[in-house]
């Protein structure tokens, strides 16, 4: 199974003078402040690490994505419009079928050719991998071929409509051949993106430089230094001393407290996000469908979107925000009902005073520590004791994974293995799935998902991933707390905009430049 979150390590004072002195500092180095004769340096906080060797089957590819480097073969914008990126164009020319044209004359940072065989050998590398990324697995493709020089056949064990967005998600991206030929996947010198990895620092950070070489246009920036930084408060703090210029993912409070200094902005928007209490419906008493409706009626979300993420979220509908195409009509949050609760305990023959859960909290979920304590009282209210575990999530996951827990907070993007829902539902919900932590299974899901992914027509595919939101509500297969908001802190930076795949781009600049 694939990880979702990551090892993350936050830097200390100490460390972070540490990698000053290695020459990992960030701003504008030089001493007319432009950092390099053609161009400016730029420091972006990330919350997350990478902690699987840069395996493009987990969440290391979307930090390789939003470094700069790692590039797909179509790219997805904000809104949901599909855009040529290393491939020009790509058609289903058989239900099973696509062939997609490589864009010509594009190299690898190390010079080779991003031709149609290098294409087809990283896809095919993807396929092989031991636990393959929802987004592009044997489950779905049975085959890639190189035609000819240009041209690259996909193909789907069964009729796919939505190949394109798994050929977005970051888990599809190029790299070189020599990537794959260590024991460990190689990005430096093997992305085709607009920056170049040249130093890592393990779990703490990654200097790059301009790929002036890159098909889509010199970048503005001459290097850049993405570090990795679990404390969203340090990471908000970094832009105020001018340490960052980026700080990715900062808590409410530290958008309140940056919202008066000189120079700074502050952004939020919506994300396809959803903060979740997982409960494991394979172990006792989340076998029972009425003592999970039971914490769902327990459990006030609106008090934990006020209280926990003032301003920042909403209390949720379901699996998908209210806003979102696919989410059910008319979808609203289960209304906060103890009464109820205790009755549908009392219909499952459970006592609640019976019942000592262990609640998983990993330290990198945003405000997880505050949400875990709620939740602990809303749900003692009731009559349920319940105990918090809290650490990394790296610690936790082969438990979740497992089965071996009873419930955990999960902070889960739905469009995060590939552009659609189709990627979250198949891999969370489905018998299967790859990141199934619920442990649920059900033969008629299972289906709608198969259908949805052979279903031509938007609306009608939409149609049925609403039909699966509303059964996973009704059945509380899991308690959909809020829909989240991101919010990045910037300081003198151009061109920026808040998008799932990627934040250092070609188009960033700082000041005038």
């Amino acid at each position: 199974m694939n990880k979702l979150r990551l090892t993350t390590c936050g830097l200390t004072a100490t460390a972070l003078t540490a990698l000053a002195g290695c020459g990992m500092s960030g701003g504008d180095t030089s001493a007319d402040g432009t950092g390099s004769p053609d161009g400016r340096s730029i420091v972006i906080d990330e919350p997350y690490a990478p902690a699987a060797n840069w395996a493009l089957e987990t969440d290391d590819a979307f930090i390789l994505t939003k470094a700069g480097c790692l590039e797909t073969l179509v790219k997805y914008e904000n809104g949901g419009t599909l855009t040529p990126m290393l491939a020009t164009s790509w058609t289903q020319v058989k239900p099973t079928v696509w062939k997609l044209r490589i864009r010509q004359g594009v190299t690898f940072q190390d010079g080779t050719p991003v031709d149609a065989k290098a294409v087809a050998g990283a896809l095919q590398h993807a396929l092989k991998a031991k636990t393959p990324a929802a987004a592009f697995s044997p489950e779905t493709v049975s085959g890639v071929k190189a035609v000819d020089s240009s041209t690259v056949e996909v193909t789907t064990v069964e009729p796919n409509v939505i190949l394109p967005q798994s050929l977005a998600s970051p888990n599809t991206g190029i790299l070189a051949p020599k990537a794959y030929t260590g024991s460990a996947t190689d990005p430096k010198g093997t992305c085709t993106g607009p920056f170049e990895i040249t130093r890592e620092i393990p779990q703490q950070a990654i200097e790059l430089k301009r790929n002036d070489d890159y098909w889509g246009g010199r970048a503005r920036l001459a290097s850049a230094e993405v570090r990795f930084i679990a404390d969203g408060a340090k990471r908000a703090t970094q832009v105020r001393t001018g340490e960052a210029q980026i700080a990715r993912k900062i808590p409410v409070t530290s958008v309140q407290e940056l919202k008066g200094d000189t120079g700074i902005q502050t952004r939020t928007a919506e994300l396809s996000r959803t903060t979740e209490l997982v409960l494991n419906n394979k172990k006792t008493p989340f076998t029972s469908t009425k003592v999970r409706q039971a914490l769902q009626a327990a459990i006030d979300t609106k008090a934990i979107a006020s209280a926990v993420y003032p301003g920042a979220s909403r209390h949720a509908v379901g699996p998908f925000a209210p806003s979102d195409p696919w989410a059910p009509k008319d979808a609203a949050p289960v209304r906060s009902d103890p009464a109820r609760a205790k009755s549908l305990l009392a219909e499952a023959g459970v006592d609640p005073s019976s019942l000592k859960l262990t609640l998983l909290a990993y330290n990198e979920g945003s405000g997880f520590a505050d949400l875990a304590t709620v939740i602990q009282e809303q749900l003692k209210a009731i009559g349920i004791k319940v105990s918090i575990r809290s650490g990394e999530y790296a610690s936790m996951e082969p438990d979740l994974l497992d089965g071996k827990f009873d419930m955990t907070l999960l902070s889960r993007n739905y469009l995060n293995t590939l552009p659609d829902p189709y990627g979250f539902l198949s891999s969370d919900y489905t018998c299967k799935g790859s990141y199934n932590l619920s442990h649920y299974c059900d033969a008629t899901v299972d289906a709608l998902v198969k259908k949805a992914a052979s279903t031509k027509n938007t609306t009608d595919r939409y149609a049925l991933y609403a039909d699966v939101a509303a059964r996973l509500q009704s059945q509380a297969v899991d308690v959909f707390l809020v829909h989240e908001t991101e919010s990045v802190a910037l300081a003198g930076v151009k061109g920026y905009q808040i998008q799932p795949y990627y934040t250092l781009t070609a188009d960033l600049s700082l000041g005038s430049k």
